[in-house]
């Protein structure tokens, strides 16, 4: 097993509201970070808000020959300052885990981290150093484009 973590940070005029909702509709990450999220498909909704709970995603990365990686993802929101998304376990013994964790907080301007935590079982020759903290630094540009209106 791998451990794999990153995290980014990042300021816009954006109101925190406004952020926190690009970041909690997750079905739409394909839509503003293309190059990371491929697919991002609901599986399931919350009946009392209509919001996502579950989602299938496809990542992609660019390292080494480039893979996408299907992962089914549980969402949790505490409205207007998190969105997590964390890997669900295909069984009970699946010791894999990911986590994808934004956290706002109003100032002058809106703040936005990220942090990404990993724990896979990747081949040993397969160089994933870097991985993570590269997905965590173009996942906030792609949320800052969008968020600021440049894509």
């Amino acid at each position: 097993m791998k451990d794999l973590t990153g995290t980014a940070t990042g300021r816009t005029q954006i109101a925190i509201e406004d952020c926190y909702a690009l970041l909690s509709d997750v079905g739409s990450y394909p839509d503003w970070f293309r190059d990371g999220v491929r697919a991002a498909e609901v599986l399931e909704r919350d009946p009392a808000s209509g919001e996502a709970t579950k989602v299938r995603t496809t990542l992609h990365t660019s390292m080494g020959p480039g893979r996408d990686f299907t992962l089914n993802m549980g969402v949790t929101r505490r409205p207007p300052d998190m969105v997590e998304l964390r890997r669900l376990p295909h069984e009970s013994s699946d010791p894999e885990e990911m986590t994808v964790t934004w956290h706002l907080s109003q100032g002058p301007e809106t703040l936005l981290e990220l942090a990404m935590a990993a724990q896979l079982d990747v081949p040993r020759f397969l160089p994933v150093g870097g991985l993570a903290q590269g997905l965590a630094d173009q996942f906030m540009q792609a949320a800052l484009r969008r968020l600021d209106g440049r894509g």
